[in-house]
């Protein structure tokens, strides 16, 4: 149960503050391709610190790398209260999202040793992001969702500090090693090339929201329904295939993005939320358990696969402000539908499960 308040605080902290950073960095004006790269800043460094901590988790104890991550995340998410240009806002938010990186796979790989479910410990995250989208559209302010969010994060590390040692294989693991990401190249690619077209949407989406006129209220409300429904979903995904839920999940994400492309206002993105919640569920948690089945080096397998996202956050972001700057609104929708399909066509030809290690 520690680890699933620790998922729900973290997350929350995270989505509280995350979600009108776009709108923050317009007000210190960013044009709309520095609030791409604001967003692909903290992608980048959340992609170098999940890789080697990841690594690092393989290696060493998980306990001491979860309350590091918890604690620096705390004090990193605090001193984003000081951003007072789009230099010092991109800064802080590249010292954020390397703290963020350094925790999630320890925590995940705790989860997996324990024999816990995967799917409900992933939901207890949608949870957070739920709960930090509703405090981001009652509150509203910027500087007092960075300080909650500090907040939230100190109080999921004193959780943590009840967390015991435990006993995991004892791996001889080579930093500069790729085997784990080959053998899994298929999961790997393919979510990479999905998440980059959801990433371009996100990167864009709370400025979509107000240009079809919904208040800061509503767009907190909005976003909520995604994680809602994700947390009601995900702890249900255990029985069935891993290859089926991931696609599925490719499926349904298109069939959401397309539903954004066709909204003639913020009403019907609604809809939308509802098919990508279960197209995230089904792809995350069926990516996740397929990577610690097939693979030995599991922390190792999970911390890549936050690299590959934190990857494609980071080509998202940047696609996502170039095309909203010279394109528009509904034609980076459309580039995450095809970003979609790609995913799945991308999966079903590369997925030789003969290529992977049984354990």
């Amino acid at each position: 149960m520690k680890v699933n308040t620790i998922q729900f605080l973290a997350n929350a902290s995270h989505m509280m503050s995350n979600v009108f950073i776009p709108i923050f960095a317009r007000s210190l004006g960013a044009s709309f391709f520095e609030v791409g790269l604001i967003a692909a800043f903290f992608s980048f460094a959340t992609f170098v610190s999940s890789f080697i901590f990841g690594k690092a988790a393989d290696i060493n104890r998980l306990r001491p790398i979860v309350l590091v991550g918890l604690l620096t995340s705390a004090l990193a998410f605090f001193l984003q209260i000081f951003a007072s240009d789009t230099l010092t806002l991109a800064a802080a938010r590249a010292l954020v999202g390397f703290c963020m990186g350094t925790y999630p796979a320890a925590l995940t790989v705790y989860v997996y040793y324990q024999k816990e479910s995967i799917g409900k410990f992933s939901s207890f995250g949608s949870l957070g992001w739920m709960a930090g989208f509703l405090v981001a559209g009652f509150v509203g302010e910027i500087k007092y969702l960075f300080i909650l969010s500090s907040l939230f994060y100190f109080i999921s590390f004193l959780a943590a500090l009840r967390l015991k040692d435990i006993e995991k294989p004892s791996l001889k693991v080579s930093y500069f090693s790729l085997e784990t990401f080959r053998k899994n190249i298929a999961t790997y690619l393919s979510v990479f090339i999905r998440h980059s077209g959801a990433a371009a949407v996100w990167a864009i989406l709370p400025l979509y929201l107000a240009f079809l006129g919904a208040s800061s209220m509503w767009i907190g409300l909005i976003y909520a329904i995604n994680p809602f429904l994700q947390f009601l979903i995900m702890r249900r995904l255990d029985r069935f295939r891993n290859e089926w839920l991931i696609k599925w999940g490719f499926i349904m994400s298109g069939v959401a993005f397309f539903g954004y492309f066709i909204s003639p206002n913020y009403v019907f993105i609604i809809p939308g939320m509802v098919f990508v919640a279960f197209g995230w569920s089904f792809l995350f948690v069926g990516a996740s358990q397929l990577l610690m089945e097939r693979s030995a080096e599991k922390a190792t397998a999970a911390g890549i696969l936050n690299s590959v996202i934190a990857a494609s956050n980071i080509v998202g972001a940047i696609l996502g402000g170039l095309m909203l700057q010279f394109y528009g609104y509904r034609e980076t929708m459309v580039f995450a539908v095809i970003c979609s399909i790609a995913g799945v066509i991308i999966f079903k030809i590369l997925d030789r499960p003969s290529l992977h290690l049984a354990v």
